[in-house]
């Protein structure tokens, strides 16, 4: 038994009290929910959402993007597409829009990325997803879909359509729930969702060994890797070596993929992690800067979500280059997908009686 295993058993079994306790608290607001004591409501503008069921690290964000885009394309222009997010880690409350200029403490580092990213898509932020909903159709009229970032596990909200992400490198079977393992809900809560799709699948090959679905899930499988053209563009033109010697810094769920994926292409000398969605912290510029000094290093390698942590700091950087690694996801069944999102939108968007969906509630 390795030792990452010995720790993740010991973990689950010192943590177990808590673990059930976790459960026991779940099963009931589900109970609630689906009993009917607790109401969901659709939004009052027809919502795609996505989410997972692990902590972290299955790709909602990079796939949020894809969706924007996608769904952009299909209804004729970004600004009938708006994402809503919780805005987790941000220093504010209540509903806000995000700005070209917003401050990612202000809205949250992921909104804040994905509107640097989609600048012609209106992006806001708030904890109430119903109210958000609200707020985006009556002050953007023109809006007629909502991505919603994060938002399965917001029973209050009954989806148009629910894509749930399952990272392909960590099985649900082989998985357990918060504290002692890495599910933030129950596995059975998979069978509720419109849209399965794997991430990190080298393969649509893999689809059939990783999924014992019923055929009432559509299933789908991604692969996430850096945009390494763009990223070669850029060493050509900064760096004399074919592979620089860099400083990698990362405060996402899974560092060690980010750190994997760098190696090709880039000499990692020193890496510094931090926990995901860390904030830092001038000390910890100045140190990266120190760093690069003392080991002569080329430059500062992170990733887009980091980047937007890092912002602020810019000029404290004092010139050494911060190169930002873009996630690009790829589609394996691209075909079927764009046939699943046409007839989702046929059904919804561009329906006749959209005037029903007041009854929805």
């Amino acid at each position: 038994m390795t030792t990452k295993i010995l720790t993740k058993t010991l973990k689950r079994l010192v943590l177990s009290p808590l673990t059930a306790i976790y459960a026991v608290a779940i099963v009931i607001r589900h109970f609630l929910y689906d009993s009917g004591i607790l109401k969901s409501q659709a939004g009052a503008i027809p919502t795609l959402v996505i989410g997972n069921i692990h902590v972290g690290g299955t790709g909602k964000t990079p796939h949020a993007s894809a969706f924007l885009s996608l769904l952009s394309e299909k209804i004729g222009g970004a600004q009938h597409v708006a994402l809503l997010s919780r805005g987790y880690g941000r220093q504010t409350r209540g509903f806000r829009w995000v700005l070209d200029d917003s401050d990612w403490r202000d809205v949250g580092d992921e909104p804040s990325l994905l509107k640097s990213l989609h600048p012609c898509n209106s992006v806001a932020v708030c904890e109430d997803r119903i109210l958000g909903i609200a707020r985006i159709a009556k002050e953007k009229p023109e809006v007629k879909v909502v991505v919603l970032d994060d938002g399965l596990q917001h029973r209050a909200l009954k989806p148009d359509l629910s894509v749930l992400l399952i990272d392909s490198e960590r099985p649900l079977n082989m998985s357990s729930l918060l504290p002692g393992g890495d599910l933030r809900d129950l596995k059975s809560r998979a069978s509720k969702f419109d849209v399965w799709i794997y991430t990190r699948c080298h393969s649509a090959d893999l689809i059939p060994k990783l999924s014992k679905s019923s055929s009432s899930q559509l299933l789908f499988s991604t692969h996430m890797s850096s945009a390494s053209k763009a990223l070669n563009t850029v060493k050509k033109a900064s760096f004399k070596s074919d592979k620089p010697r860099v400083l990698a810094v990362s405060g996402i769920a899974s560092p060690e993929r980010f750190i994997d994926g760098l190696l090709d292409s880039w000499t990692v000398v020193r890496r510094q992690s931090y926990p995901d969605h860390y904030q830092f912290k001038s000390k910890d510029v100045s140190d990266w800067v120190t760093c690069i000094r003392s080991e002569k290093l080329d430059a500062i390698v992170t990733t887009a979500k980091d980047a937007e942590r890092i912002k602020p700091y810019t000029t404290a950087l004092k010139g050494i280059p911060l190169i930002i690694i873009p996630i690009v996801v790829k589609w394996h069944q691209k075909e079927a997908l764009e046939k699943c999102v046409d007839e989702w939108l046929q059904s919804t968007i561009f329906a006749k009686d959209i005037s029903k969906r007041k009854g929805l509630a």
